[in-house]
């Protein structure tokens, strides 16, 4: 009997060793940022890694900085709400407002809600929120089953760390994912050639959770034919024209935005909500406007999905992913808070050409 159980230990050990080695080896290499996501940057500080998932990212740069930082004030959206800088919108906060990019990756109006509670969760009152919703968002869904877009756990309400893990050690076994992650200029590099993304890597200013492309901004400032070569711009062409949204506010859409708008309440915020263009052209339509506006009332809602001056410009996208040139985002923010404070849609900050 003793040694029929001495076999059946040995056997488990060894059909279970493999599986301890590999997740031991997935702890060490750490090839997505999330077993330690943090690192000493060349200032002997700590900061977060940014790896696949930004939206990982986000909520680790917040449990890591706020003791320090206190961020009260927060702009929120997917990777297109990246550009609009802390610096454009810092002149209308108040001199003590703390601001933080809260994004991520294809976020969801489900992502945003469960990002406000997790803030109120940690005691941190939403004082200022920037809210940056493409008219895509609309429609989409949470996906819990990609490393690039499932949530983190403190955020998705459930808190199953274990499936998240799960997730990326399956991910883990796909040479593909493995190589992506362990050397991600060759990622960037095959992206780049598929005229998706551009092949100049972003900054990063750590605290602020904020990517911001420096060197092409210098380069369009000071000559943006240098980077909108006739090249580029042919490989821009879209067959997409210009229609009313196919991603129409259902009574699911219409119930999160309005508890969007309950959150807001409840922290007193001061916010204003921005719908920017995107070179896929797809417009929020009069109707979902109207709903919009009905919800979270007239002057908070800004509408720049349909303005003539982006529609048919490919010169104000860095790829062909949609992300607007953050100058143009100032554009759009500094004429949003103009509708706003002078209630009129005519104002002197578009003058793009």
């Amino acid at each position: 009997m003793k040694d029929s159980m001495k076999k059946f230990v040995l056997r488990t050990l060894i059909a279970v060793l493999p599986i301890l080695l590999f997740i031991a080896l997935y702890a060490f290499v750490d090839p997505f940022h999330i077993v330690n996501p943090i690192t000493r940057d060349t200032n002997g500080r700590d900061s977060v890694m940014v790896g696949n998932n930004a939206g990982f990212a986000s909520v680790e740069t917040y449990l890591l900085n706020d003791n320090k930082y206190h961020y009260d004030s927060f702009i929120l959206g997917s990777s297109m709400s990246q550009n609009f800088k802390a610096s454009y919108w810092k002149p209308y906060l108040d001199s003590t407002a703390s601001i933080l990019h809260f994004d991520a990756s294809s976020e969801t109006l489900t992502g945003i809600i469960n990002k406000m509670r997790f803030l109120n969760k940690h005691s941190t009152t939403i004082k200022n929120a920037l809210i940056v919703i493409e008219t895509e968002m609309l429609g989409r869904q949470p996906v819990d089953d990609d490393i690039l877009f499932i949530q983190h756990p403190a955020t998705s309400g459930a808190g199953n760390w274990f499936k998240f893990h799960l997730l990326h050690l399956n991910a883990f076994r796909d040479i593909t994912q493995v190589k992506y992650a362990l050397f991600p200029e060759r990622y960037k590099v095959e992206m780049h050639q598929k005229k998706m993304i551009t092949n100049i890597a972003p900054n990063r200013i750590a605290h602020l959770n904020e990517m911001f492309y420096g060197e092409i901004d210098s380069i369009i400032s000071v000559c943006p034919d240098k980077y909108f070569t006739p090249k580029l711009l042919a490989e821009r062409k879209h067959v997409i024209l210009p229609s009313a949204a196919q991603y129409s506010i259902d009574e699911q859409v219409e119930l999160q935005l309005k508890q969007i708008k309950s959150i807001l309440d409840s922290n007193n915020t001061n916010y204003i909500i921005i719908i920017p263009p995107c070179n896929n052209r797809l417009q929020l339509s009069d109707q979902d406007l109207w709903v919009m506006k009905s919800i979270f009332g007239e002057d908070k809602v800004h509408n720049f999905s349909n303005h003539p001056d982006f529609v048919f410009n490919e010169r104000v996208y860095y790829d062909n992913l949609g992300h607007l040139i953050s100058a143009k985002c100032k554009i759009l923010l500094d004429s949003a808070y103009y509708e706003q404070q002078h209630h009129s849609i005519v104002n002197p900050y578009f003058k793009l050409h």
